[in-house]
């Protein structure tokens, strides 16, 4: 024992902690409460590392033809040198190295794709040529919005969008904009098509489970100014009121503020102009719906 001793104080201190870290390496992971080893003993590059995301850019519409104003990045496999982020230009085509104009406009990713390959072969330059063709920006489906919106003008669809999209893209509907929007979409053949919808059916409980209505490139959403109608004569607030959902005789009156104390009230005159653009009088009931511009006229009573 007295040997033993000895021997252990004249061991140099260094070969002891040697001694030490080897033992800790080789302590089985079952010798290890809950089985979990010291972080000394794993090295570094054993430990992984947290994956980085990155920001997946949405897959475009197998249906998009390229057009004026696209921004594509282009890259060919294996050619870094060849990576490059052109324009579509005002003739339909890009400019890429090696090759210089490259008509696209009207082709699809796919076409595109294969097209620069097809040239890079044929021109010597490569032997294969796999080639990515990626859409960065979306500038040539564009579609125009008019009327009483807040920004009317000619506004960039960077993908798939609706009508509903087109009026947020536009700012809003303006204070002068009423409940209807037009639009408008011309056909291959050229024919336009003429549809109306009304914006808070887009948007209340009846939307649910309907389709959204999508628009494109070349469409036209106009907003026309709110409909409105006056009420003249015996009423406590005569004045024009707008005339966003079918509104009859009775609720004009009750906009109106109701009766005056002398009106006449058995006879409800409205002035009324009709397809011909004549302005007519006509007698209507309680019951007759109003229409955009009526002027509805109460009479004084005389007895």
């Amino acid at each position: 024992m007295k040997n033993l001793l000895c021997l252990f104080l004249l061991l140099p201190l260094p070969a002891l902690a040697a001694k030490s870290a080897t033992a800790a390496a080789t302590v089985p992971a079952a010798a290890v409460p809950n089985g979990s080893v010291p972080a000394a003993a794993v090295p570094a590059s054993a430990v992984p590392t947290a994956a980085v995301p990155t920001a997946a850019v949405p897959a475009a519409d197998d249906h998009y033809v390229l057009g004026e104003g696209d921004v594509v990045k282009i890259t060919v496999h294996n050619q870094p040198d060849l990576a490059t982020e052109t324009q579509v230009g005002s003739d339909g085509s890009i400019s890429f190295p090696l090759l210089g104009a490259v008509p696209v406009g009207g082709l699809s990713f796919g076409e595109a794709e294969r097209r620069i390959g097809e040239r890079l072969v044929k021109g010597g330059y490569l032997r294969e040529a796999t080639v990515t063709l990626l859409l960065t920006q979306f500038r040539s489906r564009r579609l125009s919005v008019l009327g009483e919106v807040n920004q009317p003008g000619r506004l960039a669809l960077d993908g798939a969008a609706t009508l509903a999209d087109a009026l947020a893209l536009a700012g809003g509907v303006a204070p002068g904009g009423g409940d209807r929007v037009v639009l408008l979409r011309t056909a291959p053949d050229g024919r336009q098509s003429r549809s109306e919808y009304r914006i808070s059916k887009l948007l209340d409980r009846s939307a649910a489970g309907q389709p959204p209505v999508p628009v494109g490139g070349g469409d036209v959403v106009f907003v026309p100014r709110a409909e409105q109608f006056y009420v003249h004569g015996e009423v406590q607030k005569p004045g024009v009121f707008r005339l966003d959902r079918p509104t009859s005789v009775m609720q004009a009156l009750s906009m109106s503020g109701g009766f005056s104390p002398r009106a006449n009230t058995r006879h409800f005159i409205v002035y009324r102009r009709d397809a011909d653009g004549q302005v007519r009088e006509r007698e209507l009931q309680p019951t007759d719906a109003i229409v955009d511009e009526d002027v509805l006229f109460i009479r004084e009573s005389w007895f």
